[in-house]
């Protein structure tokens, strides 16, 4: 009776962030015998890595395997600490082994030291960030020429700093796209006022320093 023929070559398909070796070695399908492979448990390492959203693992005769990721994509750019991870709209954090693989639109969370691959950031803070991100240089005020996004621990919230020595104050995610207008009118009608910082915390109201 002849052997069984073991799993000798593997096809990985869809793989971006995660290194297509990567993928081979966490399915641990090489070298096992096609009979005695299991593509359940194979797909099921593979939804391991934060980076990988969905798997489909596909076995073929004498001895061969191909791995279909779909990965997560990328809609910014999350900073803590000195770790640049990419996040997703679904708030879920993962490395990537192409730093060119997702948007350049940036956020700083310090409201912690450290996160870890696979955690996941509400999605809502995360949608009103990257919005704040897309601002550019210029657009809310001409000297507001280095917009930068914080996510801050306090009742600040959101802030975005204008590179210029003042910044605008958000407060929660909630009705984002309410408090930007209602900071863009400000500025547009207040194109030179010295400010320190701009405050919409409430959509209803507007307070700005020095009055």
């Amino acid at each position: 009776m002849a052997p069984i023929a073991p799993i000798d070559a593997v096809q990985v398909v869809g793989a971006r962030h995660v290194a297509a070796q990567r993928a081979i070695d966490v399915a641990a399908l090489r070298g096992v015998p096609v009979f005695r492979a299991s593509s359940a448990d194979a797909r099921r390492a593979l939804l391991e890595l934060p980076a990988i959203r969905d798997a489909r693992v596909e076995l073929f005769l004498p001895g061969s395997a191909r791995v279909a990721l779909v990965e997560r994509e990328a809609a910014g750019r999350w900073v803590v600490g000195t770790v640049e991870w990419f996040v997703d709209a679904d708030g879920i954090l993962f490395p990537s082994v192409d730093p060119t693989a997702a948007p350049a639109l940036r956020v700083m969370d310090e409201r912690t030291p450290a996160r870890t691959a696979g955690e996941r950031i509400a999605p809502q803070l995360v949608a009103a960030a990257l919005r704040l991100a897309k601002i550019a240089p210029g657009e809310l005020r001409a000297d507001a020429v280095r917009p930068a996004v914080r996510a801050t621990a306090g009742a600040d919230g959101l802030v975005l700093a204008s590179g210029a020595g003042w910044e605008i104050r958000f407060g929660t995610p909630e009705r984002i796209d309410e408090k930007l207008e209602l900071v863009r009118r400000f500025l547009r009608e207040q194109p030179d006022r010295r400010l320190e910082y701009v405050d919409v915390r409430s959509p209803d109201r507007i307070v700005f320093s020095p009055r």
